[in-house]
C-alpha cells in the first residue's frame, strides 16, 4: 500500500559553487559606539530581507552609527542595493550615522553608485575612511 505525503518538498538548494548552504555570513560586534558589520558571500533576494532585519537588529539605539564592510561581497543585485538604501533611512530616521565599505573597482560597487547620487554620502572604500565618516574610533 502506498501512503500519500502531503508535506512540501524541501527548497531547491542553492550553491553557486558554495560548500555552505548560506549565500552569506553576517558578523557584527559594537566598538566605541558603532557597531560595526561585515558581510561575506553574496546578497540577492533570497537573503536580503533577513540581512537587512538582523542588520537593523544589531544597531541599538545608543549606537552612533553602522559601519557595513561589503569587501567580502561576490554578488549583489538589485534586492541588495535596495536594502542598503533602506538601512541608511532607518538610521537617518534615528540619527544615527551609515558607511558601507567597498572597495573601488569592486562590481558591487559600480551597481550601487548606477543607483543614484544618495551613495556617495555612505560609500568608502576602506574601513579606516568609513570609521572617520561616521565619527567612530580610528
Amino acid at each position: 500500500a502506498y501512503r500519500l505525503d502531503r508535506t512540501p518538498a524541501p527548497p531547491a538548494r542553492r550553491t553557486r559553487g558554495r560548500v555552505s548552504d548560506e549565500l552569506a555570513t553576517l558578523r557584527v560586534r559594537e566598538r566605541g559606539g558603532i557597531v560595526l558589520a561585515v558581510v561575506e558571500g553574496e546578497i540577492d533576494l533570497s537573503n536580503a530581507p533577513g540581512l537587512q532585519g538582523e542588520l537593523t537588529a544589531a544597531v541599538p539605539n545608543s549606537a552612533g552609527g553602522l559601519l557595513l564592510d561589503l569587501t567580502g561581497i561576490e554578488f549583489l543585485d538589485s534586492s541588495g542595493v535596495h536594502m542598503l538604501y533602506d538601512i541608511a533611512d532607518r538610521l537617518a530616521t534615528r540619527q544615527q550615522r551609515f558607511a558601507v565599505v567597498l572597495e573601488a573597482n569592486a562590481p558591487p560597487r559600480r551597481a550601487i553608485e548606477l543607483s543614484g547620487v544618495e551613495p556617495a554620502a555612505w560609500l568608502h572604500t576602506d574601513q579606516s575612511a568609513a570609521l572617520a565618516a561616521i565619527g567612530g574610533p580610528s
